[in-house]
């Protein structure tokens, strides 16, 4: 882990500076502000932020199937431009692997857009693999790759 970052979970002060990321050049302010409140309320024990100098520099956020504790979900991972490149989003998946394993979760899925070629390399770098394609799955045209991995039994990732 790169120790100029410090990963924590996510606190009330950081709400603005999340809001910012996952909004982006295009997004919305008000549905950024809504989904981050309430992931910081439903997700609050899979919710990790990404600090450099006192910056939030990036988050992820997990979650687990109700019905099925040992399946978990990436709902996001953002790094801030400038820290892209930099191993920020390997840290954070790793922080939240950790956590995933000591909750019992075994397999972990996410969706990621077809083009977002450093996600997918990403996430293919610490071991996903791509076990389908939906179409639509947000709406017309957002069409995503479904990604799975298992998690090992011990702390090797």
């Amino acid at each position: 882990m790169n120790p100029e970052i410090r990963i924590r979970l996510f606190r009330e002060e950081d709400f603005k500076s999340v809001c910012a990321l996952e909004q982006g050049e295009k997004g919305s302010p008000y549905s950024a502000a809504v989904f981050i409140r309430q992931a910081s309320v439903i997700f609050a024990p899979l919710f990790f932020v990404a600090g450099v100098d006192r910056q939030v520099a990036g988050y992820i956020i997990g979650g687990t199937m109700q019905h099925s504790p040992e399946d978990g979900w990436i709902l996001r991972l953002k790094v801030a431009y400038p820290y892209r490149r930099k191993a920020l989003g390997t840290d954070l998946l790793t922080t939240l692997f950790r956590v995933f394993r000591e909750i019992g979760v075994t397999r972990v899925s996410l969706t990621v857009a077809p083009d977002n070629y450093p996600a997918i390399n990403l996430y293919r770098g610490k071991g996903f693999e791509e076990t389908g394609v939906i179409s639509d799955y947000f709406g017309s045209g957002e069409d995503r790759i479904l990604m799975s991995l298992t998690l090992p039994l011990r702390d090797a990732q």
